[in-house]
């Protein structure tokens, strides 16, 4: 499995906030500038099953951990999210690297596959009954298994591909997931249709 086939987004662990000042003077807000410089593997390319290194290196990447998101290109050039991941980053906030596993079989595209830094799992994800889709106005349920999001609410996004490569939301609705399962009733806004 080649890393270059791979695309890391990066979600600083906290946010920062300003309130306005009630003293009527004059102020400068100096804020932290996060900049990614360079994002890497390790190595060229990995072995399915072998641990690869991220390192990411850049300038006021911050104190605390970073969550990277790994993400696999399919045949078709579409991204779809695999895992998140905990990176730590070094005493001078310039570099952060994490350890992932390479998955033993490759990614397939349908089964919205993730994997949490704490290890929760949402996998198997499908439509109960296909015909939903095919119904103007139907609703569409959705089922996943939802190891370790136990009483959880996730969003849920249906999507549309209306050319290769470009997906449009079209749907969505929020469910709590309960005895390990997420199910989902999503109705398309008017007019969109999810089989396009």
């Amino acid at each position: 499995m080649a890393s270059e086939r791979q695309r890391v987004d990066i979600q600083p662990s906290n946010q920062r906030q300003s309130r306005p000042l009630r003293t009527g003077a004059e102020f400068s807000l100096v804020v932290p500038v996060l900049r990614v410089i360079a994002r890497r593997w390790e190595k060229a390319s990995y072995q399915p099953g072998e641990e690869g290194k991220l390192i990411v290196s850049g300038v006021g990447l911050g104190k605390g951990p970073l969550t990277f998101t790994v993400e696999a290109e399919d045949e078709r050039g579409t991204w779809s999210a695999v895992a998140k991941v905990r990176a730590e980053v070094d005493a001078q906030g310039k570099e952060a690297a994490a350890r992932w596993t390479f998955p033993e079989a490759p990614v397939v595209p349908g089964e919205a596959t993730i994997r949490e830094a704490d290890g929760s799992i949402l996998s198997d994800a499908r439509f109960e009954d296909l015909t939903d889709l095919e119904r103007e106005g139907g609703t569409a349920w959705l089922l996943a298994r939802a190891e370790g999001f136990e009483g959880r609410s996730l969003q849920v996004v249906l999507e549309r591909e209306e050319e290769p490569g470009k997906w449009v939301a079209i749907g969505q609705a929020v469910a709590t997931v309960k005895s390990g399962a997420l199910r989902a009733a999503v109705t398309p806004d008017s007019g969109k249709n999810p089989k396009g």
